[in-house]
């Protein structure tokens, strides 16, 4: 059966820069009913005032209760929830020792707690509007472990609940997709490390992601690595060890940075 999108009601978290802000417009532009979330309020007021069909919403997916106030507000206007985009997400810096323990946990507390609170307080919604859709935006690096190392241990984390609930879920009606990008140019994001180097040709733009949500979002997919060529170097990492050992080694964030 086609998921068609038009006039079902969806919540994007992150949505005032980047990577939510892309999806967005391309969610509200196929005719879905957008809750915007995120902590600008004057972005997501300026985004609302351009998109007709999205609802800003302030939220910060590290409060439970205002993760909890935005699932009842939905309840409360809506009724049910079709698809939950959980974007949401900070980069991290290097981890050397007790110095840096605070962002660490930080890191893991919005990249990976704020999937967890708001999968809970969606759980309900999304069985109201089945069939639906969860989309975790993931990150290549959650397949990898290289770079910031909290920010990897959040995304590995975010891939292993997604795959999890992918399968107890089911029953339920609701998918769940792991959504793994590679290197994206954002607001928080910068990619300039990346793109001092020869790899810098593989740095794509947020609008990519977005239409790869859409996409999952129409056909149910659990898993997309986005770009697809990504998906090379996650093969690598498991046929040859050795060999993207050796290759991940001389890479710029091998040192833990990405700046």
């Amino acid at each position: 059966m086609t998921w068609d999108p038009r006039g079902k009601v969806a919540v994007v978290t992150g949505a005032s820069s980047g990577i939510g802000d892309a999806t967005v417009r391309r969610l509200a532009g196929v005719g879905m009913v957008v809750y915007a979330a995120a902590r600008r309020t004057d972005r997501l007021e300026a985004l609302a005032a351009e998109l007709p069909g999205v609802v800003p919403h302030t939220a910060d997916v590290t409060d439970q209760d205002a993760v909890d106030a935005l699932a009842a507000r939905v309840r409360d206007e809506r009724g049910v929830c079709h698809a939950l985009v959980n974007n949401a997400g900070i980069g991290g810096g290097v981890f050397n020792g007790r110095d840096d323990l605070d962002d660490a946990l930080r890191t893991l507390d919005v990249n990976l707690g704020g999937v967890v609170r708001c999968m809970a307080a969606f759980a309900d919604l999304l069985e109201a509007g089945a069939p639906s859709r969860v989309v975790n935006v993931a990150s290549v690096a959650g397949k990898l472990g290289i770079g910031p190392a909290a920010y990897a241990a959040s995304k590995f984390g975010v891939v292993g609940f997604s795959e999890a609930l992918a399968l107890s879920w089911r029953s339920r009606g609701i998918t769940v997709c792991q959504l793994n990008p590679g290197y994206i140019e954002t607001e928080g994001f910068t990619q300039a490390q990346i793109k001092r180097t020869p790899l810098g040709r593989l740095v794509g733009q947020p609008d990519i992601v977005a239409d790869a949500v859409a996409d999952v979002l129409a056909s149910g997919r659990t898993e997309r690595t986005v770009p697809t060529f990504y998906r090379a170097f996650v093969t690598l990492r498991h046929l040859a060890p050795p060999v993207y050992t050796a290759i991940a080694r001389r890479m710029a964030r091998s040192g833990g940075t990405r700046d």
